[in-house]
C-alpha cells in the first residue's frame, strides 16, 4: 500500500467533505449544534468529576501522597487521629518519607487591620491546623516569607507565628507587603504573619483557607494545655508521602501493627482501644474512600450515564438526520460508484464527512464547556456562605481534556456516521429506483434510531419527574412538628482561658433568659435539632427474646423540649422538668416503640442500649453506614411515646428514636431552639445584638430548621439528582425533536414524487398528513414503550433518593409519556404538513 496515496486521498476526501459541509449549511449547524450539545455535557461532566471528584492533593508529585484512616472493630471507620497517636506513626513507620497532620478550625482574628468584611460584629477565619512539617511534605514553598518547617517547634511555640493564603491576603491586606510580618490575633492570641502561600493552595483540602496554623500552636489558641496531650482527642487527619519504593500495601501492613501497638494506650472504654485494620489509599481531600459513602456511587454513576446518554442521543439524532439526508445524495453515490469507486470508497468519504462534523462539534463543544464550568464554578464560589474557605476547582481545560475531547469527537463521529454509510452504499450499489420510496433496510435503521432517542429520553426525563416531586413532597410533609417557627441558634464562645466551663454555661443560661424575652419568642430548650442527624445505638428490650438488637437514634433533650418543638406525646408523659426522675429515664418515638414491642403498650417497659456518649461517636453517622451495635450499656425505664418526626433520611430511619434527659443545666455543646410565633426572620434579625450585649466576644449562627432541612446531604443529593435527570431528559428531549423533524422533512422531500403519484390516484390532503404522522409515530411509540420498561428499573435504583412518591408512580410515567409523545407529533406535523400541501402537477416533475 502507498502511504503517500493514502494521504493524497484523505486529503481529497476532507476537502471534498468540507465542501459539502458549506454547501449543506443548514444541515450541518444543525447536526453540531445536536453533536456539540452532547460532547459538551461529556466534557462538562468528565471535568467537573476530574476537578471535585477524582481530584488529587495539591501537592507535588500527588500520585506519591495517600490518605490515612483506620477501619474499627464492627465496621466503624475512623478517619481522625489524636496528635500523641500521629507523633507515635510519624516516629515509627518507615513506609513514608514523611507524614503530616491536618484538621480545619474557625478562629476569632482581630487586629488585622486592612479592609474588614462589611457587616461583620466579630470576623472568624477559617484556619488549617497543620504538622509543621507539612508544606515541606507537600514540597510547596511560600510566594513571601518563609514556612513552618523553617523554625524549630520551641522556636514557633517562643514566637507564634502563622500564614496567610494569597487569596485572603489580597482580600484583606489588598496585596500589600506590609502584612508580612504583622502581628494578629487569633481567639486572643498573639501571632506573627511568617509567610503566605501561592495563589488557590488548598493542599489537603478543597478550598484555601485564611490561615495556617502550625498544631504546635493549637493549645495557645484554644487556651488547653492538654490539647495536644489528650490521646482522646482526636481531630487531626494524616497524610503521608510514600518512601521510594514502597506500595500502599506494604504501608497499610505496617499502619495495621502500629494502629495495634498504639490501641493498647487508650482509655480501654473508648472504640480507640479496640482493634483496627489501617486503611491506605490514593491521596484525596475526601476523609474516606468513595466507596466508604452510602448512595455516593450510585449518584457519581447516575450522572456520568446521563452524560453518555446525552451523547448517544445525539449521535443517533445525528445519524438518522445523515441517513435521511443520503437518501437525498442517491444520484451522486450512484455516479460515484458508475465512474469506478467501490463500496469501501463510498463508505469512507461519508465518514470522513461525519469524522469532519465530530470535530467541528467537539471544537464548539470544547469552548463552550469551558466557559460554561468557569461561571459554574464562580457561582458556587458566590453561593457559600460569607466565611467559608476560598473554594478551588481548576476546570481549565489540560492535555488530558484536551486529548478526551479530541478522541470522543472522532469516535463518535464515526459512530455516528458508520450506519449511514453503510446503508448509503449498499443502495448506491444496488441502483435503488429512481424517486422511489426508502428501502425497507433503512427505514428500519431510521426506526430504530429515533425510537433509541425517545426511549432514552424518556427514562431520563421520568426520573427527573420522581426525584422533582420527591424533593417537592419532602418540603410539604408535615415533619412531625413545627419547622417554620423554629430558629437552631449556635454559639461559638471564646476559647480564652477566662471563659471556664462554668462560665460558658452560665453565659447560656443568661441567653436563654434574654432570648424568652425577645417578642415573638414562644419558647426556648437546647438539644440538637431533627434536622441534624442523631447518633445511633442499639436497643434490646429485657422482657423478650431480641437476639438482634434494634438500631434507634438518640438525643439528649430537655423536658421542655417537646413542648417548644410542638411534638406530641401519644402515651406517658414528659421529663421531670428538674432532672429529678426516678432511675434512669427514656421517651420513644412511635416507630421505635413499636419496633420494640409490636402491637403492646410501652410505658413501664425496660430497654437496654448501646453506646450513648456523645464522645464516642463514630464516623458512621457521617457516612450513614450501617455498622454493627452491641446493646451493652445501661438499662432504661420507658415513661413516654410522642410521635414520629421526619428526619434528614428519606428512608425513614430517622423517625426511630430515644429521647435521653439531658442534665440538668449543661448546655455546653448543645444549639439553642427557639420557637416563635409567626416568621422567625425579626427573631434572627435581632439575636446578634442580644449576644453582643451579652458577650461582645461571643459569636452567634441562627438559621430556621425548613432551611437547614433543605441544605441537608440527603435533600441536596435529591435536589442535584433531579436538576441532572431533568436537565439531561430536557436535552434529549431538545436532540430528539430536532432530529424526529429533520429525519421527516427529509422523509418528505425524498417522498414528493410518491406523495404525488398518491395525490393523483385521488388521495386527500388529509390522507396524506395521516399517512406521514403515522409512520412518524410508529417509532415514538416503540421508543416510550422501551423507554417505560428502562424507566421502571432507573426508578428503583433511585428509591433511596424518593420521599413519598412510589417507584412506578402513575403521574409522572404517563404524564411524561404522553407530554414527550405530544412533542413529537408535534415535531412531525409542520413537515407533514408540508407534504399535504404539495402539488401534483409538480410533484410528478419531481427529480
Amino acid at each position: 500500500m502507498d502511504l503517500r496515496n493514502v494521504a493524497d486521498t484523505l486529503l481529497l476526501d476532507v476537502r471534498y467533505g468540507c465542501r459539502m459541509l458549506y454547501r449543506h449549511a443548514g444541515f450541518t449547524l444543525v447536526a453540531v449544534v445536536a453533536l456539540g450539545l452532547g460532547i459538551g455535557v461529556n466534557t462538562a461532566v468528565f471535568t467537573a468529576y476530574k476537578a471535585m471528584v477524582a481530584r488529587p492533593l495539591d501537592a507535588r508529585s500527588p500520585d506519591e501522597m495517600v490518605n490515612l484512616a483506620l477501619s474499627r472493630q464492627l465496621g466503624a471507620l475512623q478517619f481522625t487521629f489524636s496528635y500523641p497517636d500521629y507523633e507515635g506513626y510519624r516516629d515509627s513507620s518507615h513506609s513514608f518519607s514523611g507524614l503530616i497532620a491536618f484538621m480545619t478550625d474557625r478562629l476569632v482574628v482581630s487586629d488585622t487591620g486592612g479592609r474588614a468584611p462589611s457587616g461583620t460584629r466579630v470576623e472568624t477565619a477559617v484556619t488549617f491546623v497543620v504538622s509543621e512539617n507539612y508544606f515541606k511534605v507537600l514540597g510547596v514553598n511560600a510566594i513571601r516569607g518563609r514556612t513552618f518547617d523553617s523554625m524549630t517547634i520551641p522556636e514557633l511555640i517562643a514566637s507564634p507565628s502563622v500564614m496567610i493564603s494569597e487569596n485572603y491576603w489580597q482580600k484583606r491586606f489588598s496585596g500589600d507587603s506590609s502584612a508580612l510580618g504583622k502581628t494578629v490575633r487569633l481567639n486572643g492570641a498573639a501571632v506573627t504573619v511568617m509567610g503566605i502561600t501561592p495563589h488557590n493552595f488548598v493542599g489537603t483540602a478543597m478550598g484555601a483557607p485564611d490561615f495556617w496554623l502550625p498544631v504546635s500552636l493549637a493549645p495557645l489558641v484554644h487556651a488547653d494545655d492538654t490539647w495536644l496531650r489528650d490521646r482522646e482527642n482526636q481531630h487531626v487527619r494524616l497524610f503521608g508521602r510514600l518512601a521510594p519504593g514502597v506500595g500502599a500495601e506494604q504501608a497499610q501492613s505496617e499502619m495495621t501493627i502500629l494502629a495495634d501497638r498504639f490501641r493498647t494506650l487508650h482509655d480501654p472504654r473508648s472504640q480507640s482501644a479496640t482493634p483496627a485494620t489501617a486503611m491506605v489509599w490514593r491521596g484525596s481531600p475526601t476523609p474516606l474512600p468513595l466507596t466508604s459513602y452510602r448512595g455516593i456511587i450510585p449518584v457519581i454513576v447516575f450522572v456520568l450515564s446521563s452524560a453518555a446518554m446525552v451523547l448517544i442521543v445525539a449521535c443517533a439524532n445525528v445519524a438518522s438526520l445523515q441517513l435521511a439526508r443520503a437518501r437525498s445524495r442517491l444520484n451522486e453515490l450512484q455516479t460515484r460508484v458508475s465512474l469506478g469507486a467501490s463500496r469501501l470508497r463510498v463508505i469512507r468519504q461519508l465518514l470522513t464527512e461525519s469524522a469532519l462534523l465530530g470535530l467541528l462539534a467537539g471544537v464548539a463543544a470544547l469552548s463552550f464547556t469551558w466557559a460554561l464550568l468557569r461561571v459554574a464554578v464562580t457561582l458556587v464560589a458566590g453561593a457559600l456562605p460569607p466565611g467559608n474557605m476560598t473554594f478551588v476547582a481548576d476546570v481549565s481545560p489540560d492535555l488530558a481534556i484536551f486529548a478526551y475531547v479530541f478522541t470522543i469527537s472522532l469516535v463518535a463521529g464515526i459512530l455516528f456516521g458508520l450506519a449511514p454509510a453503510v446503508e448509503s452504499s449498499r443502495t448506491a450499489l444496488g441502483a435503488a429506483t429512481r424517486g422511489g420510496t426508502a428501502s425497507a433496510r433503512s427505514r428500519r435503521i431510521q426506526d430504530v434510531l429515533i425510537a433509541a432517542q425517545v426511549g432514552l429520553s424518556l427514562v431520563f426525563l421520568i426520573a427527573g419527574s420522581l426525584l422533582i416531586r420527591g424533593a417537592i413532597n419532602a418540603i410539604k410533609t408535615d415533619p412531625g412538628y413545627d419547622n417554620k417557627h423554629l430558629v437552631m441558634l449556635e454559639v461559638q464562645l471564646p476559647e480564652a482561658s477566662r471563659y471556664t466551663a462554668d462560665r460558658k454555661n452560665a453565659l447560656i443560661r443568661e441567653l436563654r433568659t434574654r432570648l424568652t424575652r425577645l417578642p415573638g419568642v414562644v419558647a426556648v430548650t437546647n438539644a440538637l435539632a431533627p434536622a441534624t442527624a442523631p447518633s445511633r445505638t442499639a436497643a434490646v428490650t429485657l422482657d423478650a427474646d431480641a437476639s438482634t438488637p434494634s438500631s434507634l437514634r438518640f438525643s439528649y433533650v430537655e423536658a421542655n423540649y417537646f413542648q417548644t418543638l410542638g411534638i406530641p406525646f401519644v402515651f406517658g408523659r414528659a421529663f421531670a422538668p428538674d432532672g429529678g426522675q426516678t432511675g434512669q429515664a427514656v421517651i420513644l418515638s412511635e416507630s421505635a416503640a413499636r419496633e420494640l414491642w409490636p402491637g403492646q403498650n410501652p410505658i413501664g417497659r425496660s430497654v437496654r442500649l448501646g453506646v450513648t456518649d456523645q464522645r464516642l461517636r463514630s464516623v458512621d453517622e457521617l457516612l450513614q453506614k450501617p455498622t454493627a451495635l452491641l446493646a451493652n450499656g445501661p438499662a432504661y425505664q420507658v415513661i413516654g411515646v410522642v410521635g414520629d418526626i421526619l428526619g434528614v433520611e428519606f428512608d425513614g430511619s430517622g423517625a426511630r428514636q430515644v429521647y435521653l434527659p439531658m442534665r440538668t443545666g449543661r448546655f455546653e455543646g448543645y444549639p439553642i431552639l427557639v420557637r416563635t410565633q409567626s416568621d422567625p426572620a425579626s427573631v434572627i434579625k435581632a439575636i446578634d445584638p442580644l449576644i453582643a450585649s451579652i458577650d461582645p466576644d461571643a459569636l452567634g449562627n441562627a438559621s430556621s430548621l425548613g432551611e437547614m432541612f433543605r441544605q441537608s446531604g440527603p435533600f441536596l443529593v435529591s435536589t442535584l439528582s433531579a436538576a441532572v435527570a431533568s436537565t439531561v431528559g430536557l436535552f434529549g428531549l431538545l436532540l430528539a425533536s430536532m432530529g424526529i423533524y429533520g429525519t421527516v422533512s427529509y422523509v418528505v422531500l425524498h417522498r414528493t414524487r410518491e406523495i404525488g403519484i398518491r395525490m393523483a390516484l385521488g388521495a386527500k390532503a388529509r390522507d396524506v398528513l395521516g399517512l406521514i404522522l403515522r409512520e412518524s409515530t410508529r417509532p415514538v411509540v416503540a421508543g416510550l414503550l422501551v423507554g417505560l420498561l428502562l424507566a421502571v428499573g432507573a426508578s428503583y435504583l433511585l428509591r433511596g433518593l424518593l420521599y413519598g412518591v412510589r417507584t412506578v408512580d402513575g403521574v409522572s410515567f404517563v404524564g411524561v409519556s404522553l407530554l414527550l409523545l405530544g412533542v413529537a407529533l408535534l415535531a412531525a406535523y409542520a413537515p407533514a404538513r408540508r407534504a399535504a400541501s404539495v402539488d401534483p402537477n409538480v410533484a410528478l416533475r419531481y427529480e
